[in-house]
């Protein structure tokens, strides 16, 4: 019994560290998107708040699996969440038949990449994966 305590603990401690050390995380958007998008902005397109640019355009909203330590890092500073909770939000949305804009869950190098070919896309990924990459403009990061 100790000793599954112990290793629980350490187990604990490790995820925990995952999320410490990991990447600052860039919330990137199209370079072609020259609106002024505020945190709060963010959040309610990813709690399915907001579902259109103010040109019109529909909302394309890439999210990583929730096991990413950059998730973890969104859901906590944007949305308040743990990346987990936001998951089963978003999932209770879509089997709820309620979900205006549903999100796509994509890794981080498809993300960038889907995000500069996609002119109404927003996404984040770590911070390594957007520098430099010409079609994406970060909006803000998250430490």
């Amino acid at each position: 019994m100790k000793k599954i305590m112990i290793a629980l603990l350490l187990l604990a401690t490790m995820s925990g560290m995952r999320t410490a050390f990991a990447d600052p995380v860039a919330v990137i958007v199209n370079s072609a998107n020259t609106q002024n998008i505020s945190s709060n902005d963010v959040k309610s397109i990813y709690t399915d708040k907001m579902i259109a640019w103010t040109n019109g355009g529909k909302i394309a909203v890439y999210n990583l699996p929730a096991e990413e330590a950059a998730a973890e890092i969104f859901a906590r500073k944007v949305l308040g969440i743990s990346a987990s909770d936001a998951a089963a939000a978003e999932s209770n949305r879509v089997v709820s038949n309620v979900a205006r804009n549903p999100q796509q869950i994509k890794r981080d190098a498809l993300v960038s990449s889907i995000v500069a070919k996609t002119p109404h896309a927003i996404g984040y990924v770590p911070k390594s994966q957007a520098e430099g990459k010409s079609g994406i403009r970060v909006l803000f990061t998250l430490e």
